[in-house]
C-alpha cells in the first residue's frame, strides 16, 4: 500500500453513514445535502425523512412556500430535490463544458442531433434559449413546453416537439438544459411534471462560476461517499469520463489516498481524521428505493454479500433497505391500501422488531394513512 494511510471497513461504512445523517437526524436544509433522487416520486421525500424528523407537509411547504428547496433535473439525468442555496452545485457542477461531455448527457438523443446535421453543443444552445424564452412568465408542463419550443426553435425540430413525443422522449434535452440551473421542476398540480425558470420561481437563486460549482461537486462527493474513485465519482453524477477527470482534478491536491480492504480510493484531507474515528452507526433505518446512500457506486463495502447485488440495484423496482446498526439486515417494501399502509420485509438477519416499528410508524403519516401494518417474513 506504500504510503497510503489504511482504515478497515467498518470504519468505512460509519463514515458514509455520519456523513449521510443515517445515525443521528439533521434538519432538512442539512439532509437535503445529499441531493435524493425522486423517482420513483416521492422517494426523496422518503430519503429526506430518514434523515430529517420532517413531515410531507414539512418538505411541501419548503418546496412550495419557503423555495428553501427545490427539485431539479440533476445527477445521472433524474429529479433530485437540493437546497436552494446549493442549486448551482448540482446543476453548473455537473455543466457540459465540450462537444464531448454534451454528447454524453444527450446520448440517446444523438442520432436525432446527427440526423438534424447539428452538434449537440449548437443543439443545446438553442434550446437552452429557447426554454428560458418559453419559460418568461409562465409554467408549463412537459407537453405544453414541448409545443412552446416548437414555435421557437428551426423548423426541423418541429416534428420532435410534438407534445407526445417531446414527453416521452425528447424532453432529454431539456433535463440536459437544467443543468444551466436555470430551469427548475414547478410542484405537480396534475399527473404531468411542469418547469418553470429558477430565477422567477427563488426571486434570488444563488450562482456559483461553473469551476467553483465543479469543485463543490467533487468535494461533496468525497464527504458522502468517500474514500472513492475518479471512476466512481463519474458514475455517480451520470457525466462523461474526461469531464469527470477534469472535474476530479481540481480538488486533487485536496485529497488523500486511502487503502482499505485490498482496495484503494480518496477522501478530502480535512475529513481523514473523521475517517479514521469513524464507528458502525447504532439503530434502524428504513432506507427507500434509489435514495443517496444505495446510490454508492462501491457496493460491495456496503453490502458485501455480493448475491444481494441484484436483489437490490435492480433495473427497475428497487426494495428498500433495512439498516440495523450499519448493516444491511433486510429488504422492504410499501403498500397504500385504503388508509393503513402496509410495510413488507423481508428478513435477512436479526431485526429487532419494535425498533423496526418504532422507525416505520411516522411513514404512516408521512403517506397520508392511519394504520400501519408491519410484516415480517
Amino acid at each position: 500500500m506504500g504510503n497510503r494511510v489504511k482504515v478497515d471497513r467498518a470504519q468505512v461504512v460509519g463514515f458514509r453513514s455520519a456523513q449521510q445523517h443515517l445515525g443521528r437526524r439533521t434538519d432538512l436544509g442539512t439532509a437535503a445535502g445529499t441531493a435524493p433522487q425522486n423517482t420513483p416520486p416521492g422517494s426523496a421525500q422518503l430519503a429526506l425523512r430518514v434523515r430529517a424528523d420532517v413531515t410531507s407537509e414539512d418538505v411541501a411547504r419548503a418546496i412550495e412556500e419557503g423555495h428553501s428547496l427545490v427539485q431539479v433535473w440533476s445527477l445521472r439525468g433524474s429529479p433530485c430535490i437540493v437546497t436552494a442555496a446549493e442549486l448551482p452545485l448540482f446543476t453548473v457542477g455537473l455543466l457540459p463544458d465540450d462537444e464531448e461531455s454534451w454528447q454524453a448527457v444527450v446520448q440517446g438523443f444523438l442520432p436525432v442531433i446527427k440526423q438534424l446535421g447539428r452538434s449537440a453543443t449548437e443543439t443545446m444552445e438553442l434550446v437552452i434559449e429557447a426554454t428560458g424564452d418559453a419559460l418568461d412568465g409562465a409554467v408549463l408542463t412537459k407537453r405544453e413546453l414541448g409545443a412552446a419550443l416548437g414555435k421557437r426553435l428551426p423548423p426541423d425540430f418541429g416534428p420532435w416537439m410534438e407534445p407526445d413525443r417531446f414527453s416521452s422522449f425528447s424532453a432529454i434535452l431539456t433535463r440536459a438544459g437544467s443543468l444551466t440551473g436555470a430551469i427548475a421542476i414547478a410542484p405537480r398540480t396534475g399527473a404531468e411534471a411542469s418547469f418553470v425558470r429558477t430565477d422567477q420561481w427563488l426571486q434570488r437563486p444563488s450562482r456559483l462560476h461553473p469551476s467553483a460549482a465543479r469543485k463543490a461537486l467533487v468535494r461533496r462527493y468525497l464527504q458522502l461517499y468517500g474514500p472513492s474513485t475518479v471512476e466512481d465519482f463519474t458514475s455517480w453524477a451520470g457525466i462523461g469520463e474526461p469531464f469527470g477527470r477534469r472535474s476530479w482534478g481540481l480538488v486533487e491536491s485536496e485529497l488523500t489516498e486511502v487503502g482499505f480492504d485490498g482496495r484503494s480510493g480518496f477522501v478530502l484531507a480535512s475529513d481523514l481524521q473523521a475517517l479514521q474515528a469513524a464507528e458502525l452507526p447504532r439503530g434502524v433505518r428504513l432506507l427507500p428505493p434509489y435514495e443517496p446512500y444505495l446510490q454508492q457506486r462501491d457496493r460491495v463495502t456496503a453490502v458485501p454479500e455480493v448475491s444481494l447485488h441484484r436483489r437490490i440495484w435492480r433495473s427497475t423496482g428497487n426494495p428498500g433497505v433495512i439498516l440495523s446498526n450499519g448493516e444491511v439486515r433486510g429488504l422492504w417494501r410499501h403498500q397504500k391500501q385504503g388508509r393503513r399502509l402496509v410495510i413488507t420485509v423481508e428478513s435477512l438477519g436479526k431485526v429487532d422488531r419494535e425498533a423496526l416499528e418504532h422507525e416505520a410508524q411516522p411513514y404512516v403519516a408521512f403517506r397520508g394513512c392511519s394504520s400501519l401494518d408491519l410484516v415480517i417474513g
